[in-house]
């Protein structure tokens, strides 16, 4: 059984739902769309050599995604509630 981190109430006790935003499940989701979103956009590797360079390059990368998000992010809607 999953257990949530703050009262070590499970799944079954409180409802999927629930236990996902107690335990922050969701932010590992948020998290993994963030670099798939990174890498099919920017790219799956830095081409800068040295770390100054990547660092950089990084730094840009998400300044672009960041702002493209701003202009026009998807509007999400929970459905089945």
């Amino acid at each position: 059984m999953f257990r949530s981190r703050g009262d070590g109430r499970g799944v079954n006790e409180i409802g999927r739902r629930r236990w996902k935003k107690e335990s922050g499940y969701h932010r590992q989701g948020a998290v993994e769309n963030a670099f798939f979103r990174y890498k099919s956009i920017i790219g799956d590797r830095l081409r800068a050599r040295s770390v100054t360079g990547q660092e950089t390059e990084a730094a840009i990368g998400c300044n672009i995604l960041n702002r493209m998000f701003e202009l026009g992010g998807p509007t999400s809607v929970a459905i089945g509630r």
